[in-house]
């Protein structure tokens, strides 16, 4: 990954009046899916869903259905890959597939 370079433009005190990031170029649905893959830390993938400008919608928690959450141990946890960060990178790449 090349060199990323944040601008702001302030004019008037404090009003911003464009914002932009040099040094980066938008991917292939083909591409984002595999960087998204390829990502290993939390700030890796936010960085590529501001950058690609993906939107993720928050789900509702278990509890607003009256439904019992289920509990999963360490071991199911690893062979399930359902940690945390693989439901976020499952979600965003939900996000990519269908468009959004």
């Amino acid at each position: 990954m090349g060199i990323i370079v944040i601008y702001i433009q302030i004019e008037g005190g404090d009003c911003v009046k464009s914002v932009g990031v040099s040094g980066y170029s938008k991917k292939s649905k083909k591409e984002l899916l595999r960087a998204i893959d390829e990502c290993k830390t939390l700030s890796q993938l936010f960085a590529l869903i501001q950058h690609e400008h993906i939107v993720i919608q928050m789900h509702a928690q278990s509890g607003a259905s009256n439904l019992t959450p289920q509990k999963l141990g360490p071991k199911e946890i690893i062979e399930n890959k359902d940690t945390p960060f693989d439901r976020l990178r499952a979600q965003v790449r939900k996000a990519v597939e269908n468009g959004s």
